[in-house]
């Protein structure tokens, strides 16, 4: 129910939007970790 809180505040906390909220996460921390590699790749190689 926090990830619903999180990512759809204002929204009841339904089996349809905590799924959705879970794939939200699930998506932010994929894409975190994009980030997070490519910022040290850049830095490594000037």
């Amino acid at each position: 129910m926090a990830l619903t809180t999180r990512w759809l505040p204002g929204q009841q906390p339904t089996v349809e939007n905590m799924g959705t909220a879970k794939w939200l996460e699930e998506e932010y921390w994929k894409r975190m970790e994009y980030a997070v590699a490519n910022g040290i790749a850049r830095a490594l190689n000037g």
